[in-house]
């Protein structure tokens, strides 16, 4: 797959392990991996650039926010509705009223 550019290329596999670490909440994977950026890049800031318009272009460009981070309200049901191979989006507005019933 390509971006059009090498650096946001070369970044594309760090982008999609940065993601499932964020995920996870590990943030010593997060820091290991923004290490790596940094190498691949050359330096610090084009990393962070480079990340950045990665990132933003695997972003669906019609999901609200609210959506998008829905899954940060109950992550532990999240992570369950996707073990059981619901997919992203629909796991974190079930994990979100999920957790909105149990309060």
């Amino acid at each position: 797959m390509s971006t059009g550019d090498d650096l946001t290329d070369d970044l594309i596999p760090l982008a999609t392990q940065l993601i499932w670490a964020v995920r996870q909440d590990d943030a010593e994977r997060v820091a290991e991996l923004i290490r790596q950026a940094d190498t691949v890049a050359g330096d610090p800031l084009t990393a962070a650039h480079g990340l950045v318009i990665v990132l933003a272009a695997l972003c669906p460009d019609d999901l609200q926010v609210s959506t998008a981070l829905a899954w940060r309200t109950n992550p532990a049901e999240y992570h369950r509705l996707r073990a059981a191979g619901v997919g992203s989006t629909t796991a974190g507005v079930l994990a979100s009223q999920r957790a909105r019933e149990v309060a």
